[in-house]
């Protein structure tokens, strides 16, 4: 089984990815030393904080 090395752009944490991830075929056409790639975390926690955007404000109290 194919690994490659590959590292998040927003954590910079490492990973090697197999071929069982989704975007392995993509990352590894582009035969560079280390691929750069969003991990899940990153990429859930971007959602997260995009959905709490647009949620409306709650009054403030007085």
């Amino acid at each position: 089984m194919k690994t490659l090395a590959a590292r998040c752009l927003m954590c910079g944490k490492s990973y090697q990815l197999d071929e069982e991830y989704k975007d392995f075929k993509k990352l590894s056409e582009k035969n560079l030393p280390e691929a750069t790639f969003i991990c899940e975390m990153c990429s859930n926690k971007v959602r997260y904080e995009s959905d709490e955007k647009r949620k409306p404000k709650k009054p403030a109290s007085n």
